[in-house]
């Protein structure tokens, strides 16, 4: 706490400097004094985790030199690296209205955007939702309405506009396991899931975070399942208001792959189940059938009634 505070001093005491930060290898954004003339637009492109995030990621980062010559910064995580720049975005989902901390993140964060000699700045980064479901705290992203909080304070300031892609999801919860196996944990599906909360998982729910925070103008979803996939490149990059970079080539995705349930039981060492069954597949579709109709029919919502349909 008391290093935050000495570290927010300091930025404050050199707030007529220009400053470096985010080193992205031998690369940085240089952030001038002064603010751009008017409102900057702040596109966020913030997952969820296990939506292709880190294929879209890959996508814009090798567009990186096209989307800049449209007067457009673009952060990705490597370059949100900065305490006093980048991580205090990436810690806007612990915001607190009342918290004095939470004020001063927010005035470091708006420092930060504002010294981006850009008018329009794309950031993509799904860890600005917190740690994956199951990683650490119980819930389906129990820090959401936090985060819309903070949009909500940021907002005051830009244009804030919030992109983010959901799955069908059943498929989310497996793809989530997956990629925890992969990085170490050894419990059965089921097991995990448990640590979520089967009946806390619902997109709808975070909609709803977005209404009572008021920003629904500001904020669309749409679903992984929906991008053609030869064409899905184009798809994203007309979500997040970056159509005029995509070219006539087709553009795949390309992220982190799939494992096999097989590949996943040799990982594991043991016979444990890695997924749905099918009985368990259809009661937890079934629960949520309602949910997801009302989902995929939200006006905030930029996808086909059946893009969840086998």
């Amino acid at each position: 706490m008391l290093a935050f505070f000495h570290e927010a001093a300091y930025m404050g005491s050199h707030s007529a400097e220009s400053m470096d930060f985010c080193a992205s290898g031998s690369r940085f954004w240089r952030i001038e004094a002064g603010l751009v003339a008017g409102r900057q637009q702040i596109i966020i492109h913030a997952g969820f985790h296990r939506c292709a995030s880190t294929a879209v990621q890959d996508m814009l980062r090798a567009r990186r030199t096209a989307i800049e010559a449209t007067g457009t910064a673009l952060l990705l995580r490597e370059d949100l690296q900065g305490w006093l720049t980048g991580r205090q975005l990436r810690l806007l989902y612990r915001h607190q209205d009342d918290s004095l901390v939470s004020s001063l993140r927010l005035k470091l964060v708006a420092s930060m955007l504002q010294r981006i000699r850009a008018d329009r700045i794309v950031i993509s980064e799904e860890l600005l939702l917190g740690l994956m479901p199951g990683v650490r705290d119980p819930g389906f992203y129990p820090h959401f309405g936090n985060f819309m909080r903070a949009m909500k304070r940021l907002a005051k300031s830009f244009d804030v506009d919030l992109r983010l892609v959901a799955r069908r999801p059943d498929r989310f919860l497996e793809s989530a396991y997956a990629f925890r196996v992969r990085q170490g944990l050894r419990e059965a599906f089921p097991d995990y899931v448990a640590r979520i909360g089967e009946q806390d998982v619902s997109w709808l729910r975070l909609v709803r975070e977005v209404e009572r925070a008021g920003l629904t103008a500001n904020t669309r979803f749409t679903c992984l399942e929906s991008w053609p996939k030869e064409r899905a490149g184009h798809a994203v990059l007309e979500f997040l208001g970056l159509d005029t970079v995509a070219g006539d080539t087709p553009i795949k995705l390309s992220g982190n792959p799939s494992w096999s349930a097989d590949r996943l039981q040799a990982t594991l060492e043991a016979p444990l189940q890695v997924a749905f069954t099918d009985v368990e597949r259809t009661a937890f579709l079934s629960r949520l059938t309602a949910d997801n109709a009302a989902f995929l029919a939200h006006p905030m919502v930029n996808a086909p009634a059946d893009a969840w349909r086998d």
